[in-house]
């Protein structure tokens, strides 16, 4: 969108939708966890995963034309769902451009420039905080509320419960042996074919579990980094790099992360919980967060972004507005593969 000074004539031009850096300290929209489905409308029909065949191909004779193997589809519902949606509007006004100018800025373009960068960096904080706030619902809490939505509270449960484990962690306990198990019951609940999509592990842990998992005499001498800590392509690496404010480390092949303190994610899991969760390859289609279009504005904000961000002008006086909205939906389809533990001494 550009932008006319009405006293010098220049042009300035506000790209659209803007670039945004990673928010630190997100965690679970820094794991990456969620592959990113666009749509260009915000109601959808999904197919959801009830069942993925582990292919294997029988022998077969040889020279029988009519003897031949097929590989079985998957099995899928279909379900109907319309998207979450949130917004952020300001509008420059002179009182905004007062501030500049104090500042040692005297052209009106450049004012108006730094007011709409200023906030456009304060509505991406305030709507990719709201859909932290969702994605830790969706995959801790394992439902997705909403007011306006046509299916209102969806639960992924669909009535049933967690899955649970208890650690022990008593000064004879083997932690290591106990994160196996975790691995083996996530395997069994993936069932044979989602468990080959499997990368990895991630553990959210707080107080108790969390100095266990850290300090417990069956693991504090063998801790271990899988890769050199400067490859940037390390899960480890990543996920340490932006979210600086948790201590992070890998254990058994797991990530493990202290959200100690993190009230977002220790209301779900206890003050001295954990909990488990598997990474999964990107089309295994375990976490999807599926991403629509604004809906205020005729022909802004219809691209493949799950932020859109755009400026106006109103003609009359000058000022320009910006604008962001969001339109997403999160689904995760193993939540029986999340396991939510507890400690015992």
């Amino acid at each position: 969108m550009a932008y006319s000074d009405l006293f010098s004539g220049n042009m300035y031009d506000f790209a659209s939708p803007f670039t945004f850096s990673t928010q630190l300290n997100q965690i679970v929209t820094n794991l990456n966890l969620f592959r990113v489905e666009y749509h260009d409308v915000n109601s959808i029909a999904l197919e959801k995963i009830t069942d993925v065949k582990n292919l294997v191909a029988p022998e077969k004779m040889p020279y029988a034309q009519s003897d031949w193997n097929s590989a079985e589809r998957p099995e899928f519902t279909n379900v109907l769902y319309q998207l979450k949606y949130t917004n952020s509007l300001n509008s420059v006004t002179s009182r905004d451009l007062e501030q500049y100018k104090a500042r040692g800025t005297i052209d009106i373009a450049d004012q108006i420039t730094l007011a709409i960068n200023d906030f456009s960096d304060a509505q991406y904080a305030q709507v990719s905080n709201t859909v932290e706030v969702d994605l830790v619902e969706a995959l801790l809490g394992l439902r997705v509320n909403s007011q306006y939505a046509g299916q209102g509270n969806l639960d992924f449960l669909a009535g049933g419960s967690k899955t649970t484990y208890t650690m022990d962690i008593s000064a004879d306990a083997n932690v290591f042996q106990q994160l196996s198990e975790i691995g083996r019951i996530q395997n069994v609940k993936l069932g044979s074919g989602l468990a080959q999509a499997k990368q990895g592990a991630v553990i959210l842990a707080s107080g108790k579990a969390a100095v266990a998992l850290r300090y417990h005499p069956s693991v504090k001498d063998f801790m271990v980094y899988t890769l050199p800590l400067e490859q940037g392509d390390n899960f480890y690496t990543r996920t340490k790099g932006a979210n600086p404010a948790f201590e992070t480390w890998t254990l058994n092949g797991v990530t493990v992360i202290d959200v100690t303190g993190y009230s977002l994610i220790t209301d779900k899991i206890g003050v001295d919980g954990f909990v488990s969760f598997p990474v999964m390859s990107e089309n295994s289609n375990a976490y999807v967060l599926h991403s629509g279009v604004g809906v205020r504005h005729a022909t802004q904000g219809k691209g493949a972004e799950l932020y859109h961000q755009y400026v106006i002008i109103d003609q009359r006086w000058g000022y320009p507005e910006i604008a962001t909205e969001c339109s997403y939906l999160p689904i995760v389809n193993v939540p029986q593969a999340i396991i939510f533990g507890t400690v015992s001494e």
